[in-house]
């Protein structure tokens, strides 16, 4: 949600910058952007972090092992 914020800021500062055409503002949006791009995270849970008994390697080992 945060990223689609930054975003939303960035090309608003962007466009601003053509309508009233002062370029600091675009290097305002550019430098919301970068901001929203490293400032992103990945929101997905692996296995690890779901506490499991399994850890990802251990299940790859298993498959590995079945196939064999």
């Amino acid at each position: 949600m945060k990223l689609l914020l930054l975003m939303t800021v960035a090309v608003g500062c962007l466009a601003l910058a053509f309508v009233w055409r002062e370029p600091w503002i675009g290097g305002v949006g550019l430098l919301v952007a970068f901001a929203a791009m490293f400032t992103d995270r990945d929101d997905i849970p692996l296995d690890d972090e779901r506490r499991s008994y399994e850890t990802t390697k251990s299940v790859r080992d298993m498959r590995r092992y079945k196939d064999r």
